[in-house]
């Protein structure tokens, strides 16, 4: 009789341990797929990683200047401090001195272009698509793909 009843609690021992251990697998293949899960989720509001993600000038940086202008406001109180510069390309050996051989029509064409933005359109979130918008015009004036990138290197609005 005790030979039954130790291998009747041996198995139901070895069941019990066969129970736990496939809870704590099925457990841990959960939490896994819900930690890959949620950083899939996750992903667009997170910080991506600069690895070695360097700003590169492809060319030589050419000076606008300085503009102090009114902002496009109901009051017209408001004003846009901003010194802007040009890349250009290293490719073409004149781009700098045409450049400055159109230097007052890129005044020009970056003045309008700022005084004519609102405060909300001077947001830093749109700055990017005030660089692309004068760098288009720009190149579109000059005649060629000449100024790469448009840089800001002080920006205060008021």
């Amino acid at each position: 009789m005790v030979d039954e009843n130790t291998q009747e609690a041996v198995e139901k021992s070895s069941i019990d341990f066969k129970i736990i251990l496939i809870g704590l697998v099925l457990f841990i293949v959960a939490m896994g797929f819900s930690f890959f899960l949620m950083r899939s989720m996750m992903a667009p509001f997170l910080p991506e990683k600069e690895t070695e993600k360097q700003m590169e000038s492809r060319g030589s940086l050419v000076s606008v200047g300085e503009f102090t202008t009114n902002i496009n406001d109901v009051a017209g109180t408001r004003f846009l401090k901003v010194e802007v510069f040009v890349e250009v390309s290293e490719e073409n050996k004149k781009a700098a001195a045409e450049i400055e051989s159109y230097m007052p029509i890129i005044k020009d064409s970056v003045l309008t272009i700022l005084s004519s933005k609102t405060a909300a359109d001077l947001d830093t979130n749109n700055r990017e698509k005030i660089k692309l918008e004068i760098k288009k015009d720009l190149n579109r004036k000059i005649g060629s793909e000449v100024i790469q990138n448009v840089y800001f290197t002080s920006f205060i609005m008021q």
